[in-house]
């Protein structure tokens, strides 16, 4: 019986061309989804928090076995990282053993989404775009590329971030192009990046 029930659910995620949305809903029937360590699930793990599944995963060496353990620490789940495979194990072993604390990871990762900046696009839109800003200011002081690794320290003054009001509005290519093109002009001569790239 277990067995078959198994090979169904599996069939039945096997379709191709299933819209998202009944793609994210069958990430509702897993109780857990077991992150592949070696090569994590990317956009498959995002779909399943989305739909409120706990992910289980282990922190490996390359970018590629690691985007899990950053999705889960940035929902707030770090319980959730492994960091060797007898870990990884047990996390598995103690949420399939005990239904209330399976639930309650449940809970958490469906609430987490909300207030995480997982989720959060204007944030998401905001930090990215003060991050190029950070490049480019690097860059237009003739300092050579380097990795930033300090992504909470604003190093720009606010009147060189593109976004430091709430991203309220949706703004076409156009409207965006325009505004840069406006700030681009409000700065001094002497600032103004290098055209030599």
């Amino acid at each position: 019986w277990y067995q078959r029930r198994v090979r169904e659910a599996v069939v039945s995620t096997q379709s191709t061309g299933a819209p998202k949305e009944e793609h994210v809903r069958r990430g509702r029937v897993a109780d857990i989804c077991l992150d592949t360590p070696l090569c994590n699930g990317h956009t498959t793990g995002m779909d399943m928090l989305w739909s409120g599944t706990p992910m289980i995963t282990m922190l490996g060496e390359s970018l590629a076995s690691r985007v899990a353990a950053s999705q889960l620490t940035t929902l707030g789940c770090p319980e959730l990282v492994a960091t060797n495979y007898n870990q990884y194990e047990e996390i598995a072993v103690a949420l399939g053993n005990s239904p209330s604390e399976l639930q309650a990871m449940r809970q958490k990762v469906r609430l987490s989404r909300a207030t995480s900046p997982l989720f959060n696009i204007g944030t998401f839109a905001r930090h990215l775009g003060d991050l190029y800003l950070r490049i480019w200011d690097k860059r237009s002081r003739g300092q050579p590329n380097d990795h930033i690794t300090d992504t909470t320290k604003r190093t720009l003054p606010s009147d060189r971030l593109l976004c430091t009001e709430p991203l309220l509005e949706a703004v076409s290519p156009d409207e965006y192009m325009t505004r840069l093109m406006k700030q681009q002009q409000s700065v001094p001569a002497w600032k103004a990046a290098p055209n030599n790239f």
